[in-house]
């Protein structure tokens, strides 16, 4: 019977991991979209009855944490944690029909180090799951992607700041109470950012992925 239920289980779990990853994908143009047909959003006005004080801290603290939180955050790394889950999980529901794979296990955990990972805040180490038992060229191409969204790295996170940036003019862009002219080059600013992140991300992830092994951030097996 457990056989018969463990291709159900890794399907539905493929569909969970599915809807994560249209979430993530929605997040930051969902967010702007909001701000857009939403009229009661007036940044323009905000602004302007702003103190110099409070225009300053907003330049120093609350766009620096906007841009961390919206480019790597949201553009590359929420986004790519949802969809190699869901591609695996696929996976190892079409393995699990097929006799061949009937007397193994078709996923293990490995634990990686704290601060290593995305995720909430733990004691020791975090368990990263669903991963192949057998390997295929097309699963180590899904684990480095897999990697990608949650193993932490300084250049995805350089490389994803311009993006941030970008949503932070888009931001702009879409309180409609702002002048025309501004708005309209806030618009291309915010376009020219994402895709100066679009070519860093790229170029970061071919090193990465040269460097990178399926198993490479794996401390111990589960």
């Amino acid at each position: 019977m457990s056989l018969l239920l463990r291709p159900v289980g890794y399907w539905c779990l493929a569909w969970v991991w599915a809807a994560i990853w249209v979430v993530g994908i929605l997040l930051a143009p969902g967010s702007i979209a909001y701000v857009y047909f939403d009229d009661e959003i007036i940044l323009g006005q905000v602004l302007g009855d702003t103190s110099f004080l409070g225009i300053v801290a907003l330049v120093v603290i609350v766009v620096p944490i906007l841009v961390a939180v919206m480019g790597p955050g949201a553009m590359f790394w929420v986004p790519t944690m949802g969809w190699p889950l869901a591609v695996l999980c696929f996976t190892y529901a079409f393995r699990g029909l097929r006799p061949s794979y009937a007397k193994e296990p078709l996923s293990y955990t490995t634990q990686a180090p704290r601060g290593s990972s995305l995720g909430p805040p733990t004691i020791g180490t975090v368990a990263l799951s669903l991963k192949p038992v057998r390997r295929s060229r097309f699963t180590d191409t899904i684990m480095k992607w897999y990697m990608a969204g949650w193993d932490l790295h300084m250049e995805i996170f350089l490389a994803a700041l311009p993006a941030g940036l970008g949503w932070v003019c888009f931001f702009g862009w879409a309180s409609r109470d702002i002048n025309e002219s501004l708005r309209q080059g806030l618009l291309v600013a915010g376009c020219v950012l994402v895709l100066v992140s679009f070519v860093l991300v790229a170029r970061a992830l071919r090193v990465l992925f040269k460097r990178w092994q399926p198993d490479g951030i794996v401390v111990a097996s589960v």
